[in-house]
């Protein structure tokens, strides 16, 4: 019989099979999907590189779409990076307010998980399976899937939305693991006390609680899903989707409903700046930048300053 969480992923193939079918904007220079929502990501603003776009680079070279996306890859991994030295004071005052948001509902973290332990049941069971797919490895096979069938069929769209979902992914995943090492806070199965940390326990998974890596990486690949249509109905999918595996994540005593929610807050963030990047790729400029290159058979990287 297909469950709840199988026919889930039946429906996430579904809707790529069909994908190519739903209509996209078109400028003078690309082809892309575009929705009308264009605001910026909570904590993380668009601050792409100021050389010229990679897609104008010929498609008819499956070496050279290759090796685009890559460049592609490597600038938006800096952008991310290099982020924090671009925030404006507005910027600043996002992530004040994220943390401090994350900070007050420590008050509610233990009377959440005595309220999520207290409703266990068979139904619960099977709704809240999805963390055993969506926010692991089948997420990054999903967006790796779509890139490689957006590729082979020539397809810019789908090759570029699975680019765009696997960079939100890698890179997202990135920061939480950095940031669990660094808080080491201890999860819930492993004690009661919800303000108990052990930085940099490299080996032991009990202590790297917050943020939660499931919800981070689903609600980048969420973002940047739900951003490519601007249709309501398939942005709750997507969304109600990466909130249903933080809610898991609770369910199962895995995480508190503080790191959930900071690793939504980081998710979302990385997800917009990845959408965003190419969009306002030709509004701003860095005075430093790092810029990749391929030429003569050698591949390198050039800083400007």
């Amino acid at each position: 019989m297909i469950r709840f969480y199988d026919s889930g992923l039946i429906l996430f193939l579904t809707i790529c099979l069909f994908f190519p079918q739903v209509s996209s904007a078109q400028d003078s220079t690309h082809t892309y999907l575009q929705p009308k929502d264009t605001t910026s990501s909570v904590l993380l603003p668009a601050v792409p590189l100021s050389e010229p776009d990679t897609d104008t680079l010929a498609t008819t070279d499956t070496t050279s779409v290759f090796m685009k996306d890559l460049i592609h890859f490597i600038r938006v991994g800096f952008g991310v990076t290099m982020a924090p030295l671009t925030f404006t004071r507005h910027d600043w005052q996002k992530v004040g307010f994220s943390i401090g948001g994350t900070a007050l509902l420590f008050l509610a973290d233990k009377e959440v998980k005595k309220w999520a332990l207290r409703n266990q049941n068979k139904t619960d069971d099977a709704l809240f399976y999805l963390d055993h797919y969506y926010g692991k490895g089948y997420s990054l096979f999903f967006t790796w899937g779509l890139y490689g069938y957006g590729a082979l069929v020539g397809n810019d769209k789908l090759r570029k939305l699975g680019r765009n979902a696997t960079e939100a992914f890698i890179f997202s995943g990135a920061i939480t693991g950095a940031i669990k090492l660094i808080v080491g806070r201890r999860r819930p199965y492993a004690g009661d006390n919800h303000l108990f940390f052990r930085p940099l326990q490299f080996s032991n998974d009990d202590y790297k609680a917050m943020p939660s890596f499931h919800t981070t990486v689903s609600f980048a690949v969420s973002t940047v899903m739900a951003k490519s249509v601007d249709n309501v109905y398939w942005k709750i999918f997507w969304y109600g989707s990466a909130a249903l595996v933080g809610a898991s994540r609770v369910y199962h005593n895995k995480h508190w409903l503080s790191d959930v929610t900071m690793g939504a807050i980081i998710g979302y963030s990385v997800g917009g700046y990845v959408v965003n990047y190419d969009r306002q790729h030709a509004q701003r400029h860095l005075s430093h930048r790092l810029i990749p290159f391929y030429g003569m058979g050698t591949l390198g990287l050039r800083y400007y300053f």
